[in-house]
């Protein structure tokens, strides 16, 4: 049977603790991105890396200063040091939902969706659907919705959702709507379904059970909750969707399943605290903006995140999405690639190992598990697996990423790792912080605006038109008039 690997996390951490704080300390080891092992071709030499201080420095000054391009949204750097005030009423409003029903919808896309979705996948239970409800310290099965335009997935979430007022809490349901503008195609079609719904089901008690996170102040999400009564979190105006985790955007879902929301926050504390000093030799994330911009000028432009755990894949979703949506802009941008291993080592290892000389990988290691099992010796060794008997599948897993780095290293193909002591709030607030600093750094030493989407602003345009919104009719104009091709080339 499981047995529990770490006594950390039996009791609640300590996270107010300095001295536990800095056993909880990620940490960032490069050395297999070095010229020391890679060899000259491939490797960065320390010098290289050391050598972008300077620059660093520039950008670390616009940061605090707010001064580079799209400073004006840079107000993710004050969400750690946010009043206990501000997270009282978070957890006071999840407690409220918790207790209303157990079955707790989640509607958002992109930003608004996917950092509470890598909260509550990397702490909790991933099975946690299947538990009772005292299992679960009387939290209430999550669901998600309104993150694409997908019509089996809404209908068969809607169909395990009642259609009359329910006899018992098990089937009661509440709704946490999630958009800034409240115009998000996915999410606003979505919401119109469930609000019908809850309409349908609990008619004029209704407004209690659903929750809005929108703008302060204007917005058709914002318009709607007000007329209907709802009950509203605010998106600073300063934050932008991808970086808004650490608001209720990624708090209030999470809390609402069962995680501490202030061992997050103190974890992103603590890192914030940990990079205000801009040299590259004591910020990890300077330093991981610093290596991964000097492999993308040398000709590296994928990136994979690897995670060890399958607890940190939605991590590396959210991970992909800052990005992808941060750094792929003018022409430019590394292109992000999630994996989980040892799982995808039998499909997108072959490819880090012997194919092009184009990657760079991020390894995410958890050093200590919550729980392990030791393989059991089996007699007569049938399966011919005696060898490993008696070890911890931590230790195995182990081992398989420090052969995994070493094969890379051998045939010279970069990667890195960041060695994460055990998973838990406190360092998944860590983590959060680390790639938002390094994402913004990074832009900056590109010479881009790292907090805009031009992009997909872009493609929203034919995409409303295309569905006949009014106000993009020469949208749809100028797709009728596109150059088609032949139906030759269509097979």
């Amino acid at each position: 049977m499981p047995e529990r690997a770490t006594q950390a996390t039996a009791s609640p951490t300590p996270y107010s603790d300095p001295a536990w704080q800095r056993t909880m300390a990620i940490k960032l080891d490069f050395n297999n991105m070095l010229s020391g092992i890679l060899g000259p071709l491939e490797g960065l030499s320390p010098d290289e890396v050391w050598a972008l201080q300077p620059r660093v420095m520039e950008v670390h000054r616009q940061i605090r200063e707010r001064s580079g391009r799209g400073g004006e949204f840079l107000g993710f750097l004050d969400l750690p040091f946010k009043s206990e005030a501000d997270l009282a009423a978070v957890v006071s409003e999840a407690d409220r939902m918790a207790s209303l029903g157990d079955r707790h919808v989640i509607l958002g896309i992109g930003g608004s969706y996917l950092g509470a979705r890598a909260l509550i996948e990397g702490l909790l239970n991933p099975y946690r659907n299947e538990l009772t409800r005292e299992e679960r310290a009387g939290r209430p099965r999550i669901y998600y919705e309104g993150n694409a335009v997908d019509a089996d997935a809404l209908h068969n979430l809607m169909a395990m959702l009642p259609e009359s007022r329910p006899v018992t809490l098990a089937d009661d349901v509440t709704v946490n709507v999630i958009s800034k503008s409240g115009t998000t195609l996915e999410t606003a079609v979505a919401f119109r379904f469930f609000q019908q719904r809850m309409k349908q089901v609990y008619g004029a008690d209704h407004a209690p059970r659903v929750v809005a996170t929108t703008d302060a102040a204007r917005g058709r999400l914002k318009a709607i909750a007000d007329a209907e009564g709802y009950r509203t979190f605010k998106i600073p105006d300063e934050v932008g969707g991808r970086y808004s985790v650490l608001t209720p955007v990624g708090l209030l879902p999470a809390a609402v399943a069962g995680v501490d929301v202030r061992e997050v926050v103190a974890g992103a504390r603590f890192m914030a605290e940990r990079c205000q000093n801009p040299d590259l030799h004591q910020n990890p994330a300077y330093l991981y903006a610093a290596l991964q911009h000097l492999s993308y000028r040398a000709r590296r432009p994928v990136s994979v995140m690897a995670a060890w755990t399958k607890r940190l894949e939605y991590f590396t979703f959210w991970y992909d999405q800052l990005c992808a949506e941060s750094l792929g802009k003018d022409g430019q941008g590394r292109i992000p690639i999630s994996t989980v291993n040892t799982r995808d080592l039998h499909s997108r290892g072959q490819e880090i190992q012997d194919g092009p000389r184009n990657t760079v990988v991020t390894n995410l290691i958890v050093e200590s598990p919550d729980w392990d099992v030791v393989v059991p010796a089996i007699e007569g060794d049938a399966d011919g697996l005696n060898y490993v008997a008696g070890k911890h599948l931590s230790e195995m897993l182990l081992g398989a990423a420090e052969g995994t780095a070493y094969a890379y290293a051998k045939a010279s193909r970069p990667s890195m790792n960041l060695l994460i002591p055990q998973l838990n709030g406190f360092t998944m607030g860590q983590l959060i912080y680390l790639f938002e600093l390094s994402t913004v750094a990074e832009g900056y030493l590109m010479g881009i605006n790292p907090l805009d989407q031009p992009g997909v602003e872009e493609y929203k345009k034919f995409m409303f038109g295309n569905l006949g919104r009014e106000d993009m009719r020469a949208y749809r104009a100028e797709f009728e008039a596109r150059l088609k091709g032949s139906s030759d080339f269509v097979v």
